[in-house]
């Protein structure tokens, strides 16, 4: 709802024109009703004003002490007929004092419904019966306020008329029955238009002044509110009584009744100076779209508030589009712009058209009406603003760089290409790892060959057939399963063994797979559910000497995988290929090495540890244990007689069949060697000496279980003597003896042994002696 403020501006009540008719009313409604005191009282700010007044001789009263104040807030009349007996009024400024108002009635005023004022009568005496009167009061208020609204109105109408005859616009009206015939010119008519006219406004006819190649659009204006157009809109000249023709717009309104036109308005506004205006543009832009064509740029203009976006038809003709084929909406272009170009296009529009760019240079990539991409450069920059500086046109050049671009970027490619491998090849030598230099790369990889997701695999021999060694691969896990399956790579373990597929087919048929449309490929079996979308596949072989050592999978280019993409990624296919054989050799040298490891540590009949590997492991373990460990050394009794008796090979299948009878019997870990000949070395982990104890009878029984079938019948009751000895803790021990001084003593012991009848466990003791005791040890044997 209108404030009081608004409706005394928009009436316009501190006007003096009012005055007078006002006054008269005031005066009329204090004869009629013989009372001395009549007024209209207008609200305003903290005060009430009056506006007419008969009898009253203050011009304002306050808003604290005014009886109009109830009126207005409560919007109702208001009836006192002696204040005196009002306690609340009783002591009102204004019944205290002049005019000292005993009888009081006032209906509010209402200009559009809310009430701005009050309008009554008061009295110095006290009155009784007025309740009727009171009705004619409020009616009579009414008729005021509606005699403020003619007043009102009649001012408005008065100023557009002024403001009309003074402007560059002239109003004329027609009305259509029984002919169409003026009825109405604006009293500028005559000089704007330069023509005279009669003073008969029915005998004024304007397509008589018309020129004669404009009439028609007259006339079409015309017959378009005849035909039940509200508005019309055409361009005419006028011949002027001078004799020259001047540009005018008539914009025309057709006023109905019950679907029918009875009249037509028309504006007749000055616009010679816009034709002007129009006619040199039209000139300067057929002047610069000739420069236009023949640089071969194209052009765009954009109506920003009317989002009309006009182009050249070069520009249409480096997209491949008819110019009657392309929509004019900002819409319509965006969706030509690639996916990956959109956002920074649109920020670097929006940068311009906020005034933080003077200029905008954009290269970007935009889709040809055959379906592929092209690049090009755009520059432009915001023409015009409004005076807030929202801005209203764009203009903008187009070039095709296409070529340029793409030359460009293939030697950028190129370069990231040779650069990423360079990258690896070093990863490889100084790691020696080609799971870490594979997963190094692989990101960028993907990026260069614009694909989602993908893998690098080396082809291996898993149960005699061929699988995938996964050396790189994306995270695209969509289930628990394929979680733990990407976890598994990650410990360097995932292998692919099912090649009966699309990925498969690379390595079968050793040639680039391009599918673009996967799911009709013949080797193609689907995707697991769950998995991600499969757009399209390349699957580029790694071969080396004719043979498909591995292979790189690529998946959902946004285009199409061509032949170019293959020979694009061909060296890094080389290379991957070189490093895979590095690797081959590598781990070849290092199964070689560890051969010979094996064979410099190990006897080659029993495959056991011989006696250097099995001294230096036991100085090791001595040196590194803060506790006793226990070394004994067992012989073969009597193996001498056997070797004479049945042979040596049978002498040899003796100690095999005894080394691995100590296989079965000893822990993981302790330590067994052939010491030479029929001797045999052993460290029993364990500072236990009854353990030891135990172990070692448990041994020599186990042999005497050992039959062994020969020409002579069956071989039994092969027995050994061993020898043992519980050695100090040697770590952090310097100056102490080396282990073969302790060996020295198991070998004492075993003597003993020997010397007591053989088959039996004796330890070496501090206060034995070993050559005195001993003199000849080899009879012993």
């Amino acid at each position: 709802m209108q404030t009081i403020k608004a409706l005394i501006n928009r009436y316009r009540l501190h006007n003096p024109q009012y005055d007078d008719l006002l006054k008269q009313f005031v005066e009329s409604v204090a004869t009629l009703y013989s009372m001395p005191c009549a007024f209209l009282a207008i609200a305003e700010n903290d005060h009430f004003w009056y506006k007419a007044k008969a009898g009253v001789t203050i011009d304002r009263i306050d808003l604290a002490n005014s009886f109009s104040h109830q009126v207005v807030t409560s919007n109702q009349s208001l009836l006192i007929e002696d204040t005196l007996n009002k306690p609340e009024h009783q002591n009102n400024h204004y019944v205290v004092n002049p005019p000292h108002i005993r009888f009081y009635a006032a209906v509010p005023f209402r200009l559009n419904g809310v009430a701005v004022g009050s309008f009554g009568l008061f009295d110095d005496a006290p009155r009784k019966g007025f309740q009727k009167e009171l009705i004619l009061l409020e009616n009579l208020s009414q008729h005021l306020s509606e005699c403020v609204e003619l007043i009102s109105n009649n001012l408005r109408t008065s100023e557009e008329h002024q403001l009309l005859n003074n402007s560059p616009a002239a109003l004329i009206h027609w009305q259509v029955r029984p002919r169409l015939s003026t009825t109405f010119l604006s009293n500028n008519v005559g000089t704007l238009l330069g023509i005279a006219y009669p003073e008969d406004l029915g005998a004024f006819k304007l397509d008589e002044h018309i020129k004669e190649n404009d009439l028609d659009a007259f006339l079409f204006s015309i017959k378009n509110h005849q035909q039940g157009a509200l508005n019309c809109e055409c361009d005419i000249r006028i011949n002027r009584s001078s004799g020259q023709a001047h540009w005018f717009k008539m914009i025309s309104r057709g006023v109905f009744e019950n679907k029918t036109l009875v009249a037509i308005q028309g504006l007749l506004i000055n616009n010679a100076e816009q034709k002007y205006l129009e006619k040199r543009i039209l000139n300067t832009n057929e002047r610069m779209s000739l420069l236009l064509e023949a640089s071969g740029l194209g052009t765009s203009d954009w109506d920003i508030q009317n989002d009309n976006l006009r182009v050249n038809n070069r520009w249409c003709d480096i997209l491949g589009l008819h110019p009657d084929s392309v929509d004019s909406s900002v819409l319509f272009w965006n969706q030509l712009v690639h996916p990956a170009d959109k956002r920074r296009l649109s920020e670097i529009v929006q940068d311009n058209l906020r005034g933080h760019s003077e200029f905008m240079s954009f290269e970007y990539r935009i889709k040809h009406a055959r379906g592929h991409w092209l690049w090009v450069e755009t520059y432009g920059k915001v023409v015009t603003r409004d005076e807030n500086g929202k801005p209203l046109r764009m203009a903008a050049t187009h070039r095709d760089i296409t070529e340029k671009k793409t030359a460009e970027l293939q030697t950028e490619r190129q370069r990231r290409l040779f650069s990423f491998i360079n990258h690896a090849q070093n990863l490889f030598v100084a790691q020696r790892d080609i799971q870490q230099a594979c997963e190094k790369i692989f990101p960028e990889l993907l990026e260069l060959a614009d694909s989602d997701y993908g893998f690098i695999g080396r082809v291996l021999e898993e149960d005699g057939a061929p699988c995938l060694h996964i050396h790189a691969i994306s995270d695209i896990s969509w289930s628990s399963d394929s979680a733990k399956e990407y976890a598994r790579f990650k410990e360097g373990n995932l292998r692919f063994t099912n090649l009966k597929n699309l990925f498969g087919h690379v390595v079968t048929s050793q040639a680039p797979v391009i599918a673009n449309q996967p799911s009709k490929h013949r080797s193609s079996v689907g995707t697991p559910n769950g998995h991600p979308l499969l757009k399209r596949f390349l699957g580029l072989p790694i071969s080396r000497d004719g043979q498909t050592v591995g292979m790189i999978g690529l998946a959902n280019k946004l285009e199409d995988y061509t032949q170019a993409d293959v020979d694009f990624l061909s060296p890094l296919t080389n290379t991957l290929a070189y490093l895979f054989k590095a690797v081959d050799v590598e781990q070849a040298r290092y199964d070689a090495e560890k051969r010979l490891e094996y064979l410099a540590a190990t006897d080659p009949l029993t495959s056991l540890m011989n006696r250097r590997a099995y001294f230096a492991q036991i100085d090791n373990i001595s040196h590194s244990r803060n506790t006793e460990i226990c070394i004994a050394i067992f012989d073969v009794d009597n193996f001498k007689h056997l070797n004479d008796t049945y042979g040596h090979p049978v002498g040899d299948i003796c100690l095999v069949e005894i080394s691995n009878a100590i296989r079965q019997l000893v822990r993981e870990s302790d330590v067994i060697a052939r010491l030479g000949g029929e001797e045999f070395g052993l460290y029993i982990d364990s500072q236990n000496q009854q353990f030891c104890q135990t172990l070692l009878d448990e041994l020599r029984e186990s042999i005497k279980k050992v039959v062994i079938e020969t020409d002579k019948g069956p071989l039994t009751g092969i027995s050994i003597s061993i020898g043992a000895t519980m050695v100090p803790s040697l770590a952090n021990e310097y100056g102490v003896p080396h282990i073969e001084e302790h060996m020295k003593n198991a070998d004492d012991a075993l003597y003993i042994a020997k010397s007591e009848g053989k088959d039996c466990v004796r330890w070496f003791v501090t206060s034995q002696t070993t050559e005195n005791a001993h003199p000849n040890k080899k009879s012993m044997k």
